[in-house]
């Protein structure tokens, strides 16, 4: 059992550090969460029988990496908004272009 908890542990912290340097980064809290709370129920287990100490640590370690660095590009990166009359225009375009096409159907009316 405590080895299937390590084992899950170093493997969401893993895969937490790995997404949280991706543009994805938003998807990194539920690895962290579940490496996190491996990480508790590890300490919880060794309260019971003694281990080394260091691989708790390590899951720990990847754990604060990640969830720094997802926070700091959550904090850093900020959405631009492009220009809004192209936008608009586009939407215009698109309105008149969908117009016409429904202008062009010819709908039977034979029931």
């Amino acid at each position: 059992m405590k080895k299937a908890i390590t084992i899950l542990g170093f493997i969401c912290a893993i895969i937490a550090v790995i997404i949280s340097v991706t543009p994805l980064y938003n998807l990194a809290f539920a690895p962290i969460i579940i490496a996190f709370l491996s990480g508790l129920f590890l300490i919880y287990l060794s309260k019971n029988e003694p281990s080394k100490p260091k691989t708790i640590q390590y899951i720990f370690l990847l754990v604060i990496i990640s969830l720094s660095l997802t926070i700091y590009k959550g904090v850093v990166n900020t959405a631009e908004v492009g220009d809004t009359e192209q936008l608009e225009q586009r939407d215009e375009e698109n309105l008149e272009d969908s117009k016409e096409i429904l202008e062009d159907l010819e709908i039977d009316e034979d029931f």
